[in-house]
């Protein structure tokens, strides 16, 4: 009689309702490259990004030194195993317990939950294992979808940056929002 052990496509804190989290391929790089391409770049941060082919940002990632403070996973749909969402914590600060978080979701697919359940998955895993007690997102405030995400998953707003995202032509506000990790209820 042979044992068969259950095989996780990820650690069973990295699995949520609509997907499981990974660490990132090369070729997911490369797709979340084209995702980063077709959402107008310039919108998506306050911080100027080169622009490169989908090559080179494997590339590059696969440079990066792997760290236990910043780590990005791909956000993999249960049904069909179809990678959706990039999200990630950088700028983890072990005295204070917090890190920020970041996503971006294929275009495709935006509005499904997907990019939602992305960031309770990684949030559940960061407050129960890592003993985060803060996780925090920045947003501008022309980005109708992300601050409607954190506020459906109990982010508060903590801040508001005046003239902090300069897009197409125009400075714009941005928004801080954060979780304490005794403010979830999910």
């Amino acid at each position: 009689m042979t044992d068969k052990k259950k095989s996780f496509p990820a650690p069973p804190s990295l699995i949520g309702d609509k997907v499981f989290l990974r660490p990132s391929t090369p070729e997911d790089i490369a797709n979340m490259h084209h995702w980063w391409l077709q959402s107008e770049p310039q919108s998506l941060s306050c911080r100027p990004h080169p622009f490169q082919t989908a090559r080179e940002a494997a590339e590059a990632a696969q440079k990066k030194e792997i760290s236990i403070n910043n780590q990005r996973f791909t956000a993999v749909r249960k049904d069909d195993k179809t990678p959706v969402a990039s999200v990630s914590f950088f700028s983890l600060n072990p005295l204070n317990r917090s890190a920020e978080l970041g996503l971006l979701v294929d275009p495709e697919v935006r509005r499904k939950g997907y990019g939602a359940d992305a960031i309770k998955t990684l949030t559940r895993h960061l407050f129960r294992y890592r003993g985060l007690n803060k996780v925090y997102a920045q947003t501008a405030g022309f980005n109708e979808g992300a601050i409607a995400m954190l506020e459906s998953l109990g982010f508060k707003k903590d801040a508001t940056l005046r003239d902090h995202y300069f897009y197409d032509g125009v400075f714009h506000v941005g928004y801080v929002y954060s979780l304490l990790q005794f403010e979830v209820d999910w």
